[in-house]
């Protein structure tokens, strides 16, 4: 942030639909476990954007992933109960990837991350 960034309070609006009941380090402990990670954002972003994805579809897209990271992703959001696994074929063996309807639902979460750093994000700075 540079000297001339600006204090902004931030206001609870009365129709918020966030609990005043809920603790903090408990919600930002269940976005860590999934957004928190390196390549888990991403991956989640291309099944929602390209839908059921194989494993060399989703390889190919995530620019400098190991398969072994890519593997261990994978299944770290299967155990999440956001990304379902399906065996398409035994012979030759083929898996497909897509989201859950717990992993669809973060994409508002998405939509605003995008929507953040096109207005605020790094790139910004350099205007």
């Amino acid at each position: 942030m540079n000297s001339e960034s600006q204090t902004v309070a931030w206001d609870r609006q009365e129709n918020s639909r966030k609990s005043l009941f809920v603790d903090p380090e408990s919600v930002f402990a269940d976005v860590q476990a999934v957004l928190g990670r390196k390549w888990h954002p991403r991956i989640i972003y291309h099944l929602l954007e390209d839908g059921p994805l194989g494993f060399s579809g989703l390889k190919d897209r995530l620019n400098g992933i190991s398969s072994k990271m890519l593997s261990e992703s994978l299944s770290s959001l299967e155990d999440q109960g956001l990304v379902a696994r399906r065996i398409v074929s035994d012979q030759p063996v083929r898996v497909e990837y897509s989201l859950t309807e717990r992993g669809v639902g973060i994409q508002p979460a998405v939509d605003e991350l995008f929507d953040w750093s096109e207005q605020y994000g790094l790139a910004t700075e350099a205007e």
